[in-house]
Protein backbone atom coordinates (compact mmCIF):
# COMPACT_ATOMS: atom_id res chain seq x y z
CA UNK A 1 0.00 0.00 0.00
CA UNK A 2 1.42 3.32 -1.19
CA UNK A 3 1.71 5.88 1.81
CA UNK A 4 2.48 10.14 2.36
CA UNK A 5 6.03 9.28 1.43
CA UNK A 6 5.49 7.14 -1.74
CA UNK A 7 2.58 9.98 -3.04
CA UNK A 8 4.73 12.94 -1.93
CA UNK A 9 7.22 11.52 -3.86
CA UNK A 10 4.85 10.96 -7.32
CA UNK A 11 3.95 14.58 -6.91
CA UNK A 12 7.99 15.69 -6.98
CA UNK A 13 8.58 13.20 -10.01
CA UNK A 14 5.24 15.25 -11.41
CA UNK A 15 6.94 18.73 -11.17
CA UNK A 16 10.23 17.70 -12.87
CA UNK A 17 8.37 16.16 -15.47
CA UNK A 18 6.66 19.37 -15.69
CA UNK A 19 9.21 21.39 -14.88
CA UNK A 20 12.02 19.78 -17.78
CA UNK A 21 9.17 19.19 -20.49
CA UNK A 22 6.64 21.75 -19.85
CA UNK A 23 7.79 24.46 -18.87
CA UNK A 24 8.69 26.77 -22.14
CA UNK A 25 5.84 28.72 -23.09
CA UNK A 26 6.31 28.83 -26.86
CA UNK A 27 6.16 24.83 -26.68
CA UNK A 28 3.42 24.23 -24.54
CA UNK A 29 1.24 26.85 -27.01
CA UNK A 30 2.41 25.16 -29.69
CA UNK A 31 2.65 21.57 -29.38
CA UNK A 32 -0.73 19.51 -28.19
CA UNK A 33 1.52 16.55 -26.88
CA UNK A 34 3.03 18.63 -24.36
CA UNK A 35 -0.19 20.42 -23.51
CA UNK A 36 -1.54 16.77 -23.09
CA UNK A 37 1.40 15.73 -21.41
CA UNK A 38 1.07 18.74 -19.03
CA UNK A 39 -2.63 18.23 -18.40
CA UNK A 40 -2.05 14.51 -17.39
CA UNK A 41 0.82 15.13 -15.15
CA UNK A 42 -0.95 17.95 -13.58
CA UNK A 43 -3.95 15.88 -13.35
CA UNK A 44 -1.78 13.09 -11.55
CA UNK A 45 -0.25 15.90 -8.71
CA UNK A 46 -4.19 16.63 -7.95
CA UNK A 47 -5.10 12.67 -7.83
CA UNK A 48 -1.90 12.06 -5.55
CA UNK A 49 -2.89 15.18 -3.36
CA UNK A 50 -6.07 13.37 -2.99
CA UNK A 51 -5.09 10.59 -1.34
CA UNK A 52 -2.57 12.38 1.20
CA UNK A 53 -3.55 11.97 4.79
CA UNK A 54 -5.70 14.65 6.34
CA UNK A 55 -2.57 14.29 9.07
CA UNK A 56 -0.10 15.59 6.07
CA UNK A 57 -2.27 17.80 4.79
CA UNK A 58 -2.55 19.99 8.24
CA UNK A 59 0.90 18.98 9.26
CA UNK A 60 1.96 21.42 5.87
CA UNK A 61 -0.81 24.31 4.97
CA UNK A 62 2.26 25.72 2.55
CA UNK A 63 1.24 23.64 0.17
CA UNK A 64 -2.13 24.18 -1.65
CA UNK A 65 -3.58 20.80 -1.61
CA UNK A 66 -7.02 21.44 -1.90
CA UNK A 67 -5.86 23.36 -5.56
CA UNK A 68 -4.19 20.95 -6.26
CA UNK A 69 -7.03 17.95 -6.03
CA UNK A 70 -9.76 20.87 -7.47
CA UNK A 71 -7.53 21.66 -10.71
CA UNK A 72 -7.37 17.64 -11.00
CA UNK A 73 -10.82 17.88 -11.07
CA UNK A 74 -11.22 20.33 -14.27
CA UNK A 75 -8.80 18.76 -16.33
CA UNK A 76 -10.74 14.89 -15.92
CA UNK A 77 -14.17 16.81 -16.04
CA UNK A 78 -13.85 19.68 -17.93
CA UNK A 79 -11.01 18.84 -20.46
CA UNK A 80 -13.26 20.62 -23.12
CA UNK A 81 -12.84 24.26 -21.25
CA UNK A 82 -9.50 23.76 -20.60
CA UNK A 83 -7.49 27.48 -21.11
CA UNK A 84 -3.76 26.35 -22.01
CA UNK A 85 -2.48 29.90 -21.09
CA UNK A 86 -3.65 28.99 -17.33
CA UNK A 87 -1.70 25.26 -17.78
CA UNK A 88 1.29 27.78 -18.69
CA UNK A 89 0.82 29.44 -15.13
CA UNK A 90 0.73 27.00 -13.31
CA UNK A 91 3.88 24.98 -14.62
CA UNK A 92 5.71 28.37 -14.70
CA UNK A 93 4.57 29.95 -11.30
CA UNK A 94 3.08 27.64 -9.54
CA UNK A 95 5.13 24.03 -9.84
CA UNK A 96 8.54 25.06 -8.95
CA UNK A 97 7.51 26.58 -5.64
CA UNK A 98 5.40 23.34 -5.04
CA UNK A 99 8.63 21.15 -5.99
CA UNK A 100 10.49 23.03 -3.39
CA UNK A 101 7.54 22.42 -0.23
CA UNK A 102 7.32 18.99 -1.59
CA UNK A 103 11.18 18.23 -1.16
CA UNK A 104 11.32 19.98 1.88
CA UNK A 105 8.40 17.58 3.21
CA UNK A 106 10.03 14.07 1.96
CA UNK A 107 13.28 15.18 3.14
CA UNK A 108 11.82 15.74 6.77
CA UNK A 109 12.65 12.69 9.17
CA UNK A 110 10.27 10.22 9.05
CA UNK A 111 9.50 11.72 5.26
CA UNK A 112 5.73 12.94 4.98
CA UNK A 113 4.40 13.29 8.25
Amino acid sequence: MRDDADRVLDMIEMCDLLIRHASDPHALEADPVIQAAAQRWIEVLGEAASHVSEETKAAHPEVQWRDMIGTRIILAHAYFHVDQDIVGQIVNRRIPALRDNLQAIASKPGNAG
